[in-house]
């Protein structure tokens, strides 16, 4: 690398009033005082300030990209993903088809060269992260691309299922198509909001201890309900499948894709957008996989995603407790063209 280049990509950027945005916040927000590192794909990068809260997701955390599985690494594209090593210990059942590795052209972006690809009815569950956890919570995000309309023939097509015992006779979670249901009796129904043929960014929080669930697509949010109770036995909350499990076998043309699997005993995490303010990013954010974390101090190991280095990009640090810098931090030192006033914290809604 020519050292010009290798410069411009090197930054440290300590927040004052010259550039975009004042260190102080409103009590209670994360605060990012200083982000060092290399602005490239796969360097570490260090987030220093306050408020981070210390993590309480390093037990229980999984971060699948596929091609970040050495499980994987000797096994050719269309090889069904196995159960007995690797991130996951179920994929498919007798009634549907098993999850393959796809290590085509066609990746979500540049930095990815594998993805899980499934047929008609096809899914993953059970990672093996949350074998014997105790976990109230769970936050998965993942990025999902249907070939076709995932309603055209109706039903309730799960997208995913959140269980506790994997006898499905407890804590049971399923966000279809059409529908958040199965966590009570009855079910909240609203459309999921995707876009055939299109990566789509999904989301869900499941949040035992304070009784509620949200579920986003592309960062708008599809459902919240303040009425889920947990059960009381002692497993944690895992996922039971993920993919598409339709009601009715009428899918035959229908292939998926899923990348990038993050799944979290906490929703605390780090993400990186192009849009200078939380609530505008929509789907143009990228989980940051995370080394280190405490209140101080977080270190991450960058993931671009979507976005290339030249992009104005963006870090936002969201806390267990779901509160996250409305105004991202800029990656740079040059003055941004558009600053945005003192950043604040939100509520994730």
């Amino acid at each position: 690398m020519k050292t010009s280049t290798l410069k411009s990509s090197i930054f440290s950027l300590v927040i004052t009033s010259t550039f975009c945005f004042h260190s102080i916040l409103a009590v209670g927000a994360p605060n990012i005082q200083d982000v060092s590192g290399e602005l490239q794909h796969g360097s570490s990068l260090t987030i220093r300030g306050g408020g981070f809260g210390e993590s309480q997701a390093a037990k229980h955390a999984l971060w699948d990209t596929v091609e970040n599985q050495p499980e994987f690494e000797a096994l050719n594209s269309g090889a069904d993903v196995p159960t007995d090593r690797g991130p996951w210990e179920r994929n498919g059942s007798p009634w549907a088809k098993p999850v393959t590795l796809y290590r085509g052209s066609d990746q979500r972006h540049q930095h990815s060269s594998a993805n899980y690809l499934g047929l008609e009815k096809a899914f993953l569950g059970v990672p093996s992260a949350f074998s014997d956890s105790t976990n109230k919570n769970i936050y998965v995000s993942w990025w999902f691309k249907p070939s076709g309309d995932i309603n055209e023939f109706g039903g309730a097509n799960k997208l995913i299922r959140i269980w506790d015992s994997l006898d499905g006779k407890d804590t049971r979670i399923s966000w279809t198509q059409a529908l958040l249901g199965a966590y009570k009796d009855g079910s909240e129904w609203d459309s999921w909001a995707g876009k055939s043929g299109v990566w789509n960014r999904l989301e869900i929080f499941a949040n035992g201890e304070k009784g509620t669930i949200k579920a986003w697509t592309n960062g708008k949010i599809i459902h919240s309900v303040s009425d889920f109770e947990k059960s009381t036995i002692q497993d944690g909350l895992t996922v039971w499948l993920i993919g598409f499990d339709p009601n009715y076998d009428v899918y035959e043309s229908l292939e998926i894709k899923m990348d990038d699997i993050f799944i979290s005993s906490s929703p605390e995490r780090i993400e990186l957008s192009t849009s200078q303010y939380w609530s505008e990013a929509g789907s143009k954010k990228e989980i940051q996989p995370v080394v280190s974390w405490n209140d101080s101090e977080i270190s991450i190991k960058l993931n671009l995603g979507q976005f290339d280095k030249n992009d104005d990009l963006y870090i936002y640090v969201v806390t267990k407790d779901e509160s996250v810098n409305e105004n991202g931090i800029r990656l740079n030192n040059e003055p941004c063209k558009k600053c945005p006033s003192s950043p604040s914290s939100v509520g994730i809604e």
